[in-house]
């Protein structure tokens, strides 16, 4: 299955633990004995598969209620064709089958891949998230589509007790939970380079920096608002980064007086911002 909740937020050292208590940076105690399999069930997850329309354009939209005690980073749960599943019926897919060429095995091996990687405080209900088919960017068209799949595994990204990014794992068909083996993450990652100082820091539940050398820095930031967004564009701009080669209301990409390029983006269905600042090759 393709886990992309462990290549956004996963991908990091492991940062383990001893006993059962630990220090804040503000010096306050936290405990860290907690199950994480026993932290989050499936039954705190009250999702539901629905039609929905965004930006004008129809969709199949994955949603949930978070029902637990814990801030959820994302849900993935991987839906696999029933096993009584008929030729008739994965005419569904015919369209599909022939705009990709596709052949039949390929056809019987089709799944889809719910996702919703809004972050959800305790009690929340989010929602307007497309369900994709084998796990890419190739949408489900239709409600036909999904009704003749179950579900078979589901990951739950949460934060836990100490602040750290957790991940849970539930299978559907043997009723049972698994944990990643990593451990919990640090999900407020950063720099000191002189290229990332460039940029002002953001606030978000997860930030992670996927590239940090001497001519650039990127980083993602998740559970971001669009007027967060707003503001930090703001804040880019007020570091120097005025000379606009691109502006509209999700992208913003300037350069500043030393010709170095920032490019800060905002994907609303993820609620995800990037960013970037990157020196011109010469």
């Amino acid at each position: 299955m393709k886990k992309a909740l462990a290549a956004l937020l996963f991908l990091t050292m492991v940062l383990g633990f001893t006993g059962c208590t630990g220090e804040n940076s503000d010096g306050t105690i936290f405990d860290t004995a907690f199950s994480t399999k026993d932290a989050i069930k499936i039954e705190d997850i009250d999702w539901n598969v629905t039609e929905s329309v965004m930006d004008d354009e129809r969709f199949v939209s994955f949603n949930y209620t978070n029902n637990s005690k814990y801030t959820i980073l994302d849900v993935e749960m991987e839906f696999v064709q029933k096993s009584d599943v008929t030729k008739e019926q994965l005419s569904v897919f015919d369209e599909l089958k022939e705009e990709r060429e596709w052949t039949e095995e390929e056809i019987s091996d089709i799944y889809i891949l719910g996702y919703n990687r809004k972050c959800a405080e305790p009690g929340e209900t989010v929602s307007d998230s497309p369900l994709c088919i084998n796990g890419t960017y190739t949408l489900v068209e239709t409600i036909e589509q999904y009704e003749i799949m179950e579900p078979d595994m589901a990951t739950i990204a949460f934060i836990g007790k100490d602040g750290k990014g957790y991940a849970v794992y539930y299978d559907f068909k043997t009723q049972t939970y698994g944990e990643s083996s990593q451990g919990g993450q640090d999900l407020q990652q950063w720099s000191d380079s002189e290229i990332s100082k460039l940029l002002p820091k953001t606030e978000a539940p997860a930030i992670k920096v996927s590239s940090d050398d001497e001519d650039r820095f990127y980083f993602y930031a998740y559970g971001v608002s669009i007027e967060t967004f707003e503001k930090y564009v703001e804040a880019v701009k007020a570091n120097g980064f005025t000379e606009v080669g691109f502006e509209n209301s999700t992208s913003y990409r300037a350069t500043n007086t030393d010709g170095i390029e920032a490019h800060i983006t905002y994907t609303a269905v993820e609620e995800k911002m990037t960013g970037c600042v990157n020196k011109n090759e010469t």
